[in-house]
């Protein structure tokens, strides 16, 4: 941990802007291994950088006490230069060589830089930065420094020469949010405020997308939040992918584009961003020409974390995409007649329910079994932890995966698009699909075990008490009946091309 080094709210201080607006080309000077560049050479990668922004992805969380920001890139000579430019502004900053000194923000975060306590760390992709400060004055100006970094995210050379916004007394915290270099549009990481809504229109918002139910917020009118601050606003609610439409994504992709062709800045949020996530990929693989692993790298730096929610993005993108058709691009294909070349692929998706089972069975165990059992210990297992396994599984494997059945509990268990139509049939064995981009889908059969009666089978035989958890958390609950060995429904995997 090092003290005073203010200007680095996460990763992409300005460093040298001033200085480097307007210079020539030029490559980065090489640096050695574990050495911070020079001042000249810290200018050059500094220059890379800006020229390289729209690789660049930027998550900050604002904080009453100041920031905790996150600056990647997906491509390893862009991060590389983002660790580089981090380790010399860190040795720059000991020697007290300012920078930017007519920004006011700049200028005045140098003179209170001893107010400052700063956390560095470099990460695989960039660099990770954890600023604080006891002083509220202060804490606006880290606040202000990681909005002004950004702007470079979004804008590179563009926003070299203007002045970084300031915070006044009595504003409230910036909302969290992502930036995606070379796009002028925001997303947010929470539900912002009617004070937070007045804030992103003086930092140049024209339009509010919401995607949260009215229900997820009833005390707050954001509608009137935005017409009081002159924002156009926009909602498309929706809970979870099997909510998720057609005529949701295409309304989003055309606020997006029209806040494109009104020069508008559109910002956009659910409750955490994860629902932003679908539309933000559609928009930009089909509207800005994208590819997908870049629009969905995007979209899971925004939180997209539900598998479902993502399976349904892509569907959508291949339909609607050139050539696209009503299937998108799916067919199926018998396991045993699965081509040698997507054989690997499938034991990958088995190889991925095989992990999920295990960790939803352990946790299963665990709480039924443990100090703290009580007769809805498995229900919450089943209700959450295992939609937690899932989105775990689908991160750490790059694939999305999770559970449906005929009969649902949880209706936020849907299944993909390119599943429903076979499992109509209530398949017992397994299933493949192979889609024509190279994704592989694949269902594989859950079979009800002897202690999965307490909460499935027959009503009359179960736990009162387990009745009564069931009956206040599933009002519509479908999923008993069963008996041992009964087909319960699916794992579902879908593992996406290369």
């Amino acid at each position: 941990m090092a003290r005073g080094y203010g200007l680095m709210a996460g990763m992409l201080v300005v460093a040298g802007a001033a200085v480097l607006a307007g210079m020539g080309a030029g490559n980065a000077a090489a640096v050695r291994p574990g050495q911070p560049a020079s001042v000249g050479q810290d200018r050059e990668i500094w220059r890379e950088l800006l020229r390289e922004h729209e690789k660049i992805v930027r998550v900050v969380r604002f904080s009453a006490k100041g920031v905790d920001a996150r600056t990647e890139s997906g491509d390893p000579a862009v991060a590389g230069k983002i660790i580089e430019h981090a380790r010399a502004m860190q040795a720059r900053l000991k020697s007290g060589q300012r920078v930017r000194v007519w920004d006011p923000v700049f200028a005045e975060l140098f003179d209170r830089g001893e107010a400052v306590v700063i956390e560095i760390e470099p990460t695989d992709r960039g660099v990770r930065i954890v600023e604080t400060s006891e002083d509220p004055a202060v804490v606006r100006l880290l606040h202000a420094h990681a909005m002004g970094v950004s702007e470079f995210v979004r804008h590179g050379f563009d926003a070299a020469p203007k002045r970084t916004e300031a915070l006044r007394e009595g504003d409230p915290e910036p909302p969290s949010e992502v930036a995606i270099g070379g796009v002028g549009h925001r997303v947010l990481l929470e539900q912002p405020t009617a004070e937070q809504v007045a804030l992103l229109k003086r930092l140049g918002a024209g339009v509010l997308v919401n995607f949260r139910k009215s229900d997820e917020h009833p005390a707050y009118d954001e509608k009137a939040a935005a017409g009081a601050n002159d924002l156009d606003y926009c909602a498309l609610p929706y809970a979870g992918g099997v909510e998720l439409d057609d005529l949701i994504i295409t309304d989003g992709r055309a606020a997006l584009t029209a806040g494109d062709a009104s020069s508008k800045v559109v910002v956009l949020h659910c409750r955490t961003g994860n629902r932003v996530g679908p539309v933000w990929a559609a928009y930009r693989v089909l509207d800005k020409g994208v590819p997908a692993s870049r629009a969905f790298a995007e979209a899971r730096a925004m939180q997209m974390v539900d598998p479902l929610i993502e399976s349904v993005a892509r569907d959508y993108i291949r339909r609607n995409g050139a050539g696209g058709d009503a299937t998108g691009g799916w067919r199926p294909v018998a396991v045993e007649e699965l081509p040698e070349s997507v054989k690997p692929v499938y034991k990958t998706a088995v190889e991925a329910r095989d992990a999920m089972y295990r960790r939803v069975l352990s946790t299963l165990m665990e709480a039924m079994t443990g100090q703290a059992s009580e007769p809805g210990s498995a229900i919450k297992v089943c209700s959450e932890k295992a939609p937690q396994i899932a989105r775990a599984v689908a991160r750490e494997r790059g694939l999305m995966i999770g559970r449906t059945s005929y009969k649902l509990r949880n209706k936020s268990n849907g299944a993909p698009t390119w599943a429903r139509g076979a499992l109509e049939q209530r398949p017992a064995s397994p299933l493949a699909f192979v889609n024509e981009d190279g994704s592989v889908g694949v269902t594989l059969p859950i079979k009800l075990s002897g202690m999965c009666l307490m909460c499935h089978g027959d009503p009359a035989d179960m736990d009162p008490a387990i009745k009564t958890a069931l009956a206040a958390k599933y009002p519509d609950d479908q999923a008993t009946g069963f008996a041992e060995g009964d087909l319960r429904g699916w794992f579902w995997v879908e593992v996406p091309a290369k």
